[in-house]
């Protein structure tokens, strides 16, 4: 927010000076004297207050600003700490901690549009979600990390590393939503549609699959470290960037 403040000054014309004066212009002298005085010092004044104001209102939206910065930075260490503590389990009570933490930080959100925003696209690794596709991979053993990267505004390449060797790879496409007619707000959409998947398993050999569908999903919240999804299964998915 800028704040443009014009300030006029008044410039008072000097008295030139006379070798006789009559009472009448003495006295008229001493008057104007006194103008000018008083219309410099109001002046002064309205310079001095326009300044105060200038200093309150820079430092009004620093505080808020940095209260902001604060706020958010003290929320996305609760959350990394509870995504931590349930890497690959979603139950209801995490879930509900989880979401109390994204309502508190999605009105908060840094960037503007997200869907269309450059620090969406890049390599992702997912700290916790409650799709129990990804979790059966967790919970299993199978894997210890997921990945997810968004690429060119139109790539999405989903890959679960396997802890033997080998993984699990779906490839679609993706593109900002073009209205809002699932009740998403504008700039948080992505629409998405997978395309091939890909199964690896080392010396059993490679298995590739037909698409497995589409769907949207919603960056409630995205900086240069950590996006928050919420997706059209009603699932949440949460990255930090690599």
């Amino acid at each position: 927010m800028s704040v443009l403040v014009n300030i006029f000054l008044v410039l008072l014309a000097s008295i030139p000076a006379v070798s006789c004066f009559s009472s009448s212009s003495l006295h008229s002298s001493k008057l104007l004297h006194q103008h000018q005085h008083t219309s410099k010092t109001t002046t002064t004044t309205q310079l001095h207050s326009s300044s105060f104001n200038l200093n309150f209102l820079d430092s009004l939206f620093s505080s808020t600003n940095s209260n902001n910065k604060s706020q958010i930075q003290q929320l996305k260490t609760q959350l990394y700490q509870t995504c931590q503590s349930s890497y690959g389990i979603s139950t209801p009570p995490i879930r509900t901690s989880i979401e109390s933490l994204i309502s508190q930080l999605q009105p908060l959100n840094p960037t503007p549009s997200p869907s269309t925003s450059k620090l969406l696209q890049r390599k992702w690794i997912v700290l916790w979600t409650s799709e129990k596709e990804i979790n059966f991979f967790l919970e299993k053993g199978i894997s210890t990390r997921i990945e997810q990267t968004l690429s060119d505004g139109k790539v999405l390449e989903n890959w679960i590393p396997f802890v033997r060797g080998g993984g699990f790879g779906v490839t679609g496409s993706i593109q900002p939503a073009v209205d809002n007619s699932g009740g998403s707000s504008d700039g948080l959409r992505t629409e998405f549609k997978f395309e091939s998947a890909t199964l690896d398993i080392g010396k059993w050999g490679t298995y590739n699959f037909p698409p497995l569908g589409e769907g949207w999903f919603d960056t409630v919240y995205l900086d240069d470290e950590l996006r928050i999804d919420l997706n059209s299964r009603n699932d949440i998915l949460i990255c930090r960037g690599e």
